[in-house]
């Protein structure tokens, strides 16, 4: 029985292995067909050595001419029906296995797009990379060749133990009398095969991980001159896979050792049995040929047995990574009852509000607030005040611990997200742009927006100008992240795409931040214009960026600590009369112009 823990591992392995076989069912009428093909090629493997039994006591030792012509018809038709067959099992069973792989695909695709942001913040790119690029094809063999040869080995073993028993039932029990030795070395060789298969998968991961962090970070590598050290990790994590890789190898060649020998072991019994029958005239010399034959074709597929066993442990340990996201569960999610949210006039309300990432760690405390349509407030406050998160909270990246966040009225926890997200537009400090073409950037942002639409929000964020002197204007492909073009040009096209959404609330984090003064004046009329009628959130660091609004709220140690006009809250002193006098180093003498 082995201890609980052992019984547990198989009954996790063998309710993985029934789930992944679950994504065959949509293609069951091609798996039938496949299944036939794989058992008619079965039963035409075993016309050979039958025909080396006519061959020899039907031809040869009878001298029969008519006979040899039968035989060698029936030889050819076998092998020509086995490779017709055979290729068409092999076509099917690509089929299947291709499409639940899509299918696979396609679903972790889908569901890691449902996952919150927080997820993506703990887990790093490379890992979740790993899992496209490693698990799915590890667990593409199963359907493919390990379950093809799986089917094809059962059928054989089962019709070439029946013609064995019809040939010599006495030589077929000796020859069984080794397959315990086959089901002991599996059930032996299976959990530690499985376990240095996980590892070696992780490993995989920790490669793509530690591959896509260099890559992605090669501007500070060679800024400050670590090509060598990133060189050294990753050669470390190399032998690691080594290393493993060899474990791996080891164990399954071990396997497949214990059943060669007990293969060789179940021969030499039968020749050593069978030819002392044949010596004493109870058995005709081709029957034995034949049934040796057999026996060997018998031990093939058990042989195979444990190579297939190798290479299920390797795909369920590829599985578990697989299943475990797709049973993440996403932090935000839509109720069951959530409504689509009506277009909304902009009025945002913050209600007794809440937040940490971390228990006992609050980022903001107690926050209530009111917006009214179209107004313009600017968050400031020192570095860690609580900013990004408040406005985290109005797309719903984020739900609040306590509290609620209200749109005209509507309870954000009670609403879809996608028609909360369609009505709000954000524009980041790191623009984010996609390897394509400018007007497909743009149009991001509404993907039903024809091309006139395109240049006209293109206009309203001031970058028409220069993407109409690109080489090829709209249609000029800007290299991965927008590499080929700086800052302010990415920044009005992420302007641009968010003017195309026509958002009614608007959030500016931190916008402008990165610029210079030329590309920040541009930038800044550009979102002059986007804000316009609009509900609008402004993050900035550059308090010159804020001075227009309509309110300025100040965030302390993620609570409100003020709330007025710029020249309110400069008489008023305090914090955010400190960091104006921070980064502009006159606050004073305002404060003097204002009282005269």
């Amino acid at each position: 029985m082995g201890t609980p823990e052992l019984e547990r591992d198989r009954w996790r392995t063998w309710r993985q292995f029934a789930r992944a076989l679950g994504y065959l069912r949509p293609y069951w009428r091609l798996q039938v067909a496949a299944l036939v093909c794989a058992i008619i090629t079965a039963f035409l493997s075993l016309v050979q050595p039958w025909v080396q039994k006519l061959l020899i006591d039907d031809v040869l030792i009878n001298r029969d001419v008519a006979m040899l012509r039968r035989v060698c018809l029936l030889f050819l038709a076998s092998i020509l029906l086995s490779i017709v067959f055979s290729t068409l099992r092999g076509y099917l069973f690509t089929q299947v296995g291709e499409r639940a792989v899509i299918d696979m695909r396609h679903r972790l695709f889908g569901h890691l797009q449902q996952l919150s942001l927080s997820f993506f913040h703990r887990e790093k790119t490379g890992r979740i990379m790993a899992v496209f690029t490693n698990d799915v094809p590890a667990m593409q063999g199963l359907y493919t060749s390990t379950l093809v040869d799986f089917v094809t080995d059962t059928v054989r073993f089962l019709v070439t133990l029946g013609v064995m028993f019809a040939i010599d039932w006495q030589l077929t029990l000796l020859a069984l009398a080794v397959l315990p030795v086959f089901g002991v070395a599996l059930v032996v060789f299976a959990r530690p095969v499985r376990t240095i298969a996980g590892k070696v998968q992780d490993s995989q991961a920790a490669i793509s991980e530690n591959l896509q962090e260099s890559l992605a970070g090669v501007r500070e590598v060679k800024t400050f001159t670590q090509e060598e050290h990133e060189g050294s990790r990753l050669l470390d994590v190399f032998r690691r896979l080594l290393g493993l890789r060899v474990r791996q190898s080891i164990w399954q060649s071990g396997s497949r050792g214990v059943a060669h020998l007990a293969a060789v072991v179940g021969v030499i019994l039968v020749v050593w049995y069978g030819g002392l029958k044949s010596i004493r005239g109870e058995l005709k010399v081709g029957v034995l040929i034949a049934f040796i034959n057999y026996m060997v074709a018998l031990f093939g597929p058990v042989h195979m047995y444990m190579a297939i066993n190798n290479r299920i442990q390797s795909a369920m340990g590829a599985a578990e990574r697989l299943f475990e996201a797709l049973d993440l569960v996403p932090q935000i999610a839509d109720r069951p009852d959530a409504v689509a949210l009506p277009p909304v006039d902009g009025r945002v309300e913050l209600e007794g509000v809440h937040f940490a990432y971390e228990a006992g760690r609050e980022v903001l405390a107690d926050v209530t607030l009111g917006v009214e349509p179209g107004e313009m407030v600017a968050l400031v406050g020192p570095s860690g005040a609580g900013k990004s998160t408040l406005v985290s909270l109005l797309p719903r990246f984020y739900d609040p611990s306590s509290g609620r966040v209200l749109v005209d009225g509507h309870d954000l926890t009670g609403v879809t997200q996608r028609s909360l997200r369609e009505q709000v537009g954000v524009v980041f400090q790191d623009t984010f742009l996609f390897g394509t073409t400018v007007r497909e950037n743009i149009r991001f942002g509404r993907r039903g927006a024809t091309d006139d639409e395109v240049v006209a929000a293109a206009k309203a964020a001031h970058a028409d100008e220069f993407i109409t002197r690109l080489p090829d204007g709209y249609d000029t492909a800007v290299g991965e992240r927008g590499v080929k073009l700086s800052g302010g040009q990415k920044q009005r096209i992420s302007i641009a795409r968010a003017i195309l959404r026509d958002p009614r609330i608007l959030i500016l984090d931190e916008a402008t931040s990165s610029l210079d003064s030329e590309s920040e004046q541009l930038v800044q009329a550009a979102l002059e214009e986007l804000m316009r009628g609009r509900t609008s959130f402004v993050i900035a660091h550059r308090l010159s960026t804020v001075l227009r609004a309509d309110r300025i709220v100040v965030l302390d140690q993620g609570r409100v600590v003020d709330v007025g006009r710029h020249e309110e809250l400069l008489a008023r002193g305090g914090l955010y009369a400190a960091l104006y006098d921070a980064q502009f180093g006159f606050v004073a003498s305002r404060q003097n112009g204002d009282s005269q």
